[in-house]
């Protein structure tokens, strides 16, 4: 399924590609031939005329355009169609209860944990230690597998070799509700629910009260926020910026008070301001919990425990205790 998106994919971008260079193309030559015809043979062409043809030369490749950009999206479209169709055609369904069920403390080991996407191979080998407490940058090119890697820890894969180890145990033999009930995950495109601020926060969750969500905004110094949208107003995602957002996705995490934190690209796309307010956050978390954070930026990893760099599916190479 992935190499046929990839080559699908790449057919789009001829496509959509070919048509808009040779247009331009055919642009410039027209509009050059046009002015040296004007000045040079035809010096009675008044002004108005000139910009005039121009002007339609320039809108007369705009249905051209539109209509790649409607071919790109039908791709897209029918890609997604075929992944949910893959889905709902899957006739097995996990039972998430099956394992054993145990207060995970933070202690995490991979030892040689390998995995292949299609037959291509993703991870190879990996093997590293993360102590409870610590905080542990991920670092890598995009597509060495950082996000496969926590994904492999929250059980949403299980097609691997080698073995991930939680407190010491074999994660194939927990529940699959334990792990994802004790491990909180922000993506790098937190999702949102077209609901109030509350409910987007508390996720159904009873014991969390209106005080405790105050409380948390104001401990991570994001009151301004508050000024912005109330606890009762909807989220309108085309109204709040990223960084926002993101805040709502840490306080959600937050007020779940797990041992186990996973941040993937948490300070991508945000301005400097919300990225220092991010940072200083997650550095909040690690004095309690276990961090992993999945970064490109230096900034990310310069208070990190443990920096894991990845490379071609592999473990490159371990710094510890950086400051």
């Amino acid at each position: 399924m992935l190499s046929s998106e990839l080559k699908d994919r790449k057919r789009y971008i001829i496509v959509d590609t070919f048509p808009y260079t040779t247009t331009n193309i055919i642009e410039a030559i027209s509009i050059f031939v046009i002015l040296y015809c004007a000045l040079v043979f035809n010096q009675n062409v008044d002004l108005g005329s000139i910009y005039l043809v121009i002007y339609y030369i320039k809108h007369s490749r705009s249905p051209f355009n539109a209509i790649f950009n409607r071919i790109q999206e039908c791709g897209t479209c029918l890609n997604s169609y075929k992944r949910i169709k893959k889905i709902l055609d899957i006739k097995q369904t996990e039972n998430i209860k099956n394992g054993e069920n145990l207060k995970i403390s933070g202690d995490i080991e991979f030892e040689n944990v390998s995995m292949k996407y299609d037959n291509e191979d993703v991870l190879k080998n990996i093997s590293f230690k993360i102590n409870k407490g610590q905080k542990v940058t991920i670092v890598g090119k995009t597509g060495v597998g950082k996000t496969t890697l926590v994904s492999l820890l929250m059980k949403l894969y299980d097609n691997y070799t080698g073995n991930i180890l939680m407190d010491g145990k074999n994660i194939r033999n927990i529940s699959t509700k334990c792990i994802r009930e004790q491990v909180s995950y922000i993506s790098q495109k937190p999702y949102i629910f077209k609901d109030t601020l509350r409910n987007n926060i508390i996720i159904n969750n009873p014991n969390i009260k209106d005080e405790d969500i105050l409380d948390t905004i104001k401990s991570i110094g994001a009151e301004k926020f508050l000024d912005k949208i109330g606890l009762d107003d909807i989220v309108d995602i085309k109204k709040v910026s990223y960084g926002e957002l993101q805040i709502i996705a840490f306080v959600r995490a937050i007020l779940r008070n797990t041992n186990i934190y996973i941040f993937d690209e948490p300070t991508s796309n945000i301005d400097f301001k919300s990225e220092r307010l991010i940072q200083n956050l997650i550095d909040k978390i690690a004095k309690t919990s276990t961090v992993i954070v999945i970064a490109h930026r230096k900034s990310t990893i310069e208070k990190s425990d443990k920096v894991i760099y990845l490379k071609d599916g592999k473990v490159d190479k371990i710094d510890n205790k950086v400051s």
